[in-house]
């Protein structure tokens, strides 16, 4: 950390109407949190599927062979075409008629076949106090020192409600397979908590003599950047007493 700080301050210093008038190094929480999410393979319905549906919705169909002679099709084929519609929730027997079902009506009105996946498990991490969800560091996190203490304005640990989670998860998950099968995610399942990181962060407190004013800058080893929205709740706070502070300075010194 100390090459760090004196590479940032170098390059702070490299303006020479800008003083540094504290520097320190504190933590920020960072959540991680666990998602159990349902993912769904969509694909454009064939035409042998929707004649299949449009018989179920408009003709008494009980066998797969009724099927069969209707649409010149072989019976063995229909009939596990059949199950796959049951097992999928498309179609239901009522008194040994297939009918379709909600889901099979929306399908059918789609044109899009929607089948469900097993749950899959992934992990996102959150900044309560950026509100924002991070990228996984490919590099290490500096080495946390007993001695520096967590961000003075750090807010609680509260996480996003489960609609914001799946629209997070949606940006990072849809896409295509391998066969070109749309992948998307429908459902969030669980999340919870599993534990909290603490990001180191430098703090630089800044007076610049041309313009006469105090700023903060952080920089966000997580991010590899300087924090904006950090740098703003700091000023916001405290801009008035570093100003306070320099004028009592000042006028100890005449």
């Amino acid at each position: 950390m100390d090459k760090w700080t004196k590479g940032l301050r170098a390059s702070l210093l490299e303006n020479p109407a800008v003083e540094i008038k504290e520097s320190s190094i504190w933590l920020l929480p960072v959540v991680t949190v666990d998602v159990e999410f349902k993912p769904v393979k969509r694909s454009k319905m064939d035409i042998l599927m929707k004649m299949m549906l449009i018989a179920f919705e408009e003709a008494d169909i009980r066998r797969a062979a009724n099927l069969s002679e209707m649409l010149l099709v072989e019976e063995l084929f229909i009939a596990d075409l059949i199950e796959k519609m049951q097992r999928t929730g498309l179609i239901n027997p009522e008194k040994g008629i297939y009918k379709l079902t909600k889901k099979g009506q929306e399908q059918l009105k789609t044109g899009i076949i929607e089948e469900e996946m097993e749950e899959e498990w992934t992990e996102l991490l959150y900044s309560p106090d950026h509100d924002e969800f991070w990228p996984v560091r490919t590099a290490s996190v500096p080495e946390v020192n007993e001695a520096w203490t967590l961000y003075r304005y750090a807010k609680d640990h509260d996480l996003p409600n489960s609609d914001r989670l799946l629209q997070v998860i949606s940006d990072r998950e849809n896409g295509l397979d391998e066969n070109g099968f749309q992948l998307v995610v429908s459902e969030v399942l669980t999340f919870e908590q599993r534990m909290v990181e603490e990001v180191p962060c430098i703090e630089f407190r800044l007076y610049n003599k041309d313009q006469d004013m105090f700023y903060a800058r952080i920089w966000n080893t997580w991010l590899e950047r300087w924090d904006e929205k950090l740098e703003k709740q700091i000023e916001e706070q405290e801009r008035l007493e570093w100003r306070e502070k320099s004028v009592s300075e000042v006028d100890q010194a005449d």
